[in-house]
């Protein structure tokens, strides 16, 4: 390697192609991020049921659509076509709703802040 731009180059090409491959590997074997999340099998999909919902992320609260499978599990968040607000589609923010939902470090119950001993604890209310 003669320039830094030619190593540059070289380095940009190699990053290219293993992006490239690792997602055709992904694409061949038909999976994806959610699909091992929610431990789904492709293949064997049951039917979804449609449930009217709306976004808590941001102010504007937009309307959308919560599809879950009879396990209960979200399958994916859309928007609704009728609100004024996002017109059918959610913002990156929105449709990340199902991430948020399986966070391991989601709280689940309201917690009081409780001091014992001069510690800050935490309890469930």
């Amino acid at each position: 390697m003669s320039t830094r731009r030619s190593f540059i180059k070289i380095s940009a090409l190699g990053l290219g192609g293993v992006a490239a491959a690792g997602g055709l590997t992904r694409m061949a074997m038909g999976s994806s991020v959610m699909d091992t999340i929610l431990k789904k099998v492709p293949g064997k999909e049951k039917p979804l049921h449609r449930t009217p919902t709306y976004c808590e992320v941001c102010f504007w609260q937009c309307a959308g659509w919560v599809y879950k499978d009879s396990e209960g599990n979200i399958r994916k968040i859309v928007g609704n076509d009728d609100d004024q607000h996002c017109n059918g589609r959610f913002c990156p923010r929105g449709t990340g709703g199902i991430g948020q939902y399986y966070d391991e470090d989601r709280l689940k119950t309201p917690l009081i802040r409780t001091t014992i001993d001069g510690k800050q604890t935490y309890r469930e209310a």
